[in-house]
């Protein structure tokens, strides 16, 4: 398979340098460069057991000890109550 691609002038030039400082051709060179490239560039899926899982090891890293915050520190008054008085 053949492909064409366009690199920027300083890309280029630094396949180049190392082609020529390795004696071999710059398309040796980015063959390299492509069968060593990470095969799955999207985040692995975690399946149900895992998240749970990962979960619980965040939970284990909470030291003992701290209380909980109570329900009306997660309501909309309490958390925009400083931006609500600054626009009146």
């Amino acid at each position: 398979m053949t492909i064409t691609l366009e690199l920027p002038p300083d890309l280029e030039a630094r396949f180049v340098a190392e082609a020529k400082a390795k004696g071999v051709p710059v398309s040796e060179l980015v063959k390299v460069y492509l069968y060593h490239a990470p095969a799955e560039l999207s985040p692995k899926q975690l399946t149900a057991e895992e998240v749970d899982r990962e979960l619980e090891e965040a939970a284990d890293l909470i030291p003992e000890g701290i209380p909980a915050l109570p329900d009306e520190a997660m309501s909309r008054e309490s958390i925009y109550t400083r931006e609500d008085d600054w626009n009146r």
